[in-house]
């Protein structure tokens, strides 16, 4: 995704759009959280719909009509006061339901950190525990969980509690992995 960002940004320096530049760059740093990210992921998402590309395909779009993209990031540009807008609606609406939810007390609030500390409790099962276990009492006297069982409650769990982006870019990161090692 790096890349990806590196090209909206190097587009953006050239075509003076200092505020798409400024939301991707703060994106890159260690120091960058998951509300950049979001922001910067709306944005890069917005430069290759106008592009009329995935954002996959940005960096090769930049080598072969390096102005197309520049057209693309300079209508984003005129589109960010909207986007940040609406960015910042849904970080109130995320911020009002997290303190509903806690002012209710109760299973309300604890339902999110139940689900997370049962997943755990899952995979350090199916992870280390199993495997040992089994070691040591013969020939596989404990039945594992199938991680295919796992990873559909984790994402499941994912999907409700993060409100699916989070599943979103984890597809993203893997077909740019499958991608990437096609190509190489």
């Amino acid at each position: 995704m790096s890349a990806i960002r590196a090209v909206i940004a190097t587009a953006a320096a050239k075509v003076g759009a200092g505020m798409v530049k400024s939301v991707v760059e703060r994106s890159l740093g260690a120091g960058a959280g998951q509300i950049a990210g979001d922001l910067a992921g709306n944005v890069i998402d917005t430069v290759a719909r106008k592009a009329g590309v995935e954002p996959i395909d940005l960096p090769t779009l930049s080598e072969r009509e390096p102005g197309q993209v520049e057209e693309a990031v300079l209508a984003t540009e005129a589109d960010m006061p909207e986007l940040i807008a609406l960015w910042q609606r849904g970080l109130d609406g995320q911020f009002a339901l997290l303190q509903a939810e806690t002012q209710e007390g109760g299973l309300k609030a604890f339902w999110r950190y139940g689900w997370m500390y049962l997943l755990a409790v899952f995979w350090i099962w199916r992870i280390i525990i199993v495997p040992v276990a089994n070691r040591y009492l013969g020939p596989s006297p404990i039945e594992p969980v199938d991680f295919a069982v796992l990873l559909t409650l984790t994402s499941w769990f994912m999907a409700l509690y993060m409100g699916g982006h989070t599943v979103k870019e984890l597809g993203k990161s893997a077909i740019e992995a499958l991608r990437a090692r096609k190509g190489a």
